[in-house]
């Protein structure tokens, strides 16, 4: 006879919230390995795009700070100035 440990071993459920999100794991000790494998072919995935999104986020110009911080404060300015340049192009339209 089967005591109430070993047959919580066997199968597992599991009920999580995310947010509004809810739901329920199922875990089988037995199938626990072939699931292992089945997500190593996942990780290859997620390998690539990690190193897509790296290359996605390196730096666009590798300009020194002297020139860095003043185009930092103009670029509103200059901004605003080629809004003004279009509108008043549009007008003469």
């Amino acid at each position: 006879m089967e005591t109430g440990n070993e047959k919580k071993k066997e199968h597992r459920e599991i009920s999580y919230q995310v947010g509004w999100k809810k739901g329920k794991i199922q875990w089988n000790e037995g199938t626990s390995a072939d699931t292992l494998r089945a997500n190593s072919g996942d990780q290859d995935g997620l390998e690539a795009t990690r190193k897509h999104l790296h290359y996605l986020w390196l730096p666009a110009m590798k300009l020194p700070k002297a020139v860095l911080f003043p185009l930092l404060y103009a670029l509103p300015f200059l901004s605003f100035g080629l809004t003004l340049v279009l509108i008043f192009g549009l007008r003469r339209h």
